[in-house]
């Protein structure tokens, strides 16, 4: 898919709770809240110096990528990330190919990296009310150099999603959930299209976000989207559940984290 540009994603500023839900949240439309981390996006810790102050001696699994295999799970370096970062500065994917994807574990090994972020207002997460061994893990935090790519996917469970930029800038473009039959169960490589294979991608209409730092946006359920790096990055992101998604999220979490659990244990001995 080429680089033309295609509708824009709202982009809104002292946005209300009731205009959130009225033109966003109800309709499941994307949006750019461009002051959503006000209270936080200056945080020191939220800077490349200030992430290797606190934590760059910690031990992180970084994803090599791969052009004709995208991410693969076992193909992973670790690194120091105060030596992560130092490497992905100035660089770009071809040069160092590498993505911190996903990190969570940082926020609960740093207390301080955690309280310097908050959930902003409009995404409450009703997964609160479920015990907390059993939710997925957020927040979860993304470096990588410019060029790195997210490849097209939908979130897990059918959850809504919100990520803040906090350094460098992302493109992004997101694909409304009726387009799923144009997509090729995500096979797509959205950046170089194979039209022969996927002729039905020529017929995909996505919509584009480019965000920077102290943008935050909101992704609405079941909502494709695939993301570049424009420039060297940090995210934090979250995965919820709310209106709109309680039915696919209720059910994606019952199967994974309860009866996936239960088929775990082990068989307890006849008496």
């Amino acid at each position: 898919m080429s680089d033309a540009a295609y509708p824009q994603v709202d982009r809104r500023r002292n946005l209300s709770l009731r205009e959130f839900r009225r033109e966003y949240l109800y309709p499941q439309r994307p949006v750019v809240i461009e002051d959503a981390i006000e209270d936080w996006k200056n945080n020191a810790v939220w800077t490349w110096d200030g992430l290797k102050k606190l934590c760059g001696t910690a031990l992180v699994r970084i994803y090599r990528y791969d052009p004709k295999v995208e991410y693969r799970p076992n193909d992973v370096r670790h690194m120091q990330l105060g030596e992560f970062i130092d490497s992905l500065r100035g660089a770009d994917s071809h040069s160092f190919p590498f993505y911190l994807r996903d990190e969570w574990s940082l926020f609960h090994e740093y207390p301080q990296l955690r309280a310097a972020q908050a959930v902003p207002p409009y995404f409450f997460d009703w997964f609160k009310f479920v015990p907390p061994r059993l939710r997925l893990q957020y927040p979860r935090m993304f470096i990588g150099p410019r060029g790195a790519i997210t490849p097209l996917h939908a979130d897990i469970w059918g959850t809504h999603a919100w990520l803040s930029q906090l350094s460098g800038r992302k493109r992004w473009l997101l694909f409304s959930p009726d387009q799923k039959p144009l997509l090729y169960g995500y096979k797509v490589r959205v950046e170089s299209p194979d039209y022969e294979r996927q002729p039905l991608f020529r017929q995909a209409r996505p919509v584009e976000a480019c965000i920077s730092p102290g943008d935050t946006i909101w992704v609405p359920s079941r909502w494709s989207h695939w993301v570049r790096s424009e420039e060297p990055g940090l995210s934090v992101t979250y995965n919820y559940m709310g209106p709109g998604c309680f039915g696919s999220s209720l059910q994606g979490f019952f199967r994974q984290q309860v009866v996936h659990r239960l088929r775990r244990q082990p068989k307890l001995a006849a008496a």
